[in-house]
């Protein structure tokens, strides 16, 4: 499986975006490539404290979760969530992500890249 994400998500890995914008990333990748997927929003055990919950972004695909960042999150990366026992499952709930095409991706990169540096 890393190796499909890396080849899927390898030029984007670097990026640091809003978590729904990693989220309309990851959507448009695997629409254009034919993949099935979920996104949801859901609960999860902070890293830092693991009494404390946060709520973030993920897309379920192909048995994997993607962490897309936490909801209020404005530089986030995507990553593969390894420990999916930390996600609260009473609190996923599907959410609906618009589509983009993969030319729509990249100006909504290169606009990041332009404000990120001004």
């Amino acid at each position: 499986m890393t190796t499909r994400f890396d080849g899927l998500f390898g030029p984007y890995l670097s990026l640091r975006l809003s978590a729904f914008d990693n989220m309309k990333l990851v959507v448009a990748v695997l629409f254009d490539a034919g993949e099935s997927y979920q996104c949801v929003e859901a609960k999860m055990q902070s890293l830092a404290c693991h009494d404390e919950m946060t709520t973030g972004y993920f897309v379920c695909w192909d048995h994997v979760w993607l962490f897309c960042g936490l909801t209020h999150s404005y530089s986030a990366s995507i990553s593969l969530l390894t420990d999916i026992e930390r996600i609260e499952k009473a609190s996923v709930k599907s959410i609906s992500v618009p589509v983009m095409s993969m030319q729509q991706v990249e100006f909504m990169c290169v606009e990041s890249a332009h404000f990120d540096h001004c």
